[in-house]
């Protein structure tokens, strides 16, 4: 396996997520090839990514609308405690 290379570029560059791409590109191929190889089909290892991709995002959302929500409530409390 090789390094995924970091980031060499600002979080507001425009490209960013091309960097990104780049930096990934290998590993994906790689892991899609050894995963081919186990005996699964290409089509279904690529939906399969797309599918936990998906899933991995709306649990990123969900954890950052938690911590929202907990930083309000957090401040409340403190907001309460302090009258």
């Amino acid at each position: 396996m090789d390094e995924i290379y970091p980031p060499n570029v600002p979080n507001d560059d425009p490209d960013r997520h091309l960097r990104c791409q780049d930096a990934l590109h290998l590993e994906f191929a790689a892991f899609i090839d050894r995963a081919v190889a186990a005996g699964w089909r290409a089509d279904e290892v690529l939906t399969t990514i797309i599918e936990l991709a998906d899933n991995h995002a709306l649990m990123l959302a969900a954890d950052a609308d938690l911590e929202a929500a907990l930083a309000v409530l957090k401040k409340d409390a403190l907001d309460s405690f302090e009258k």
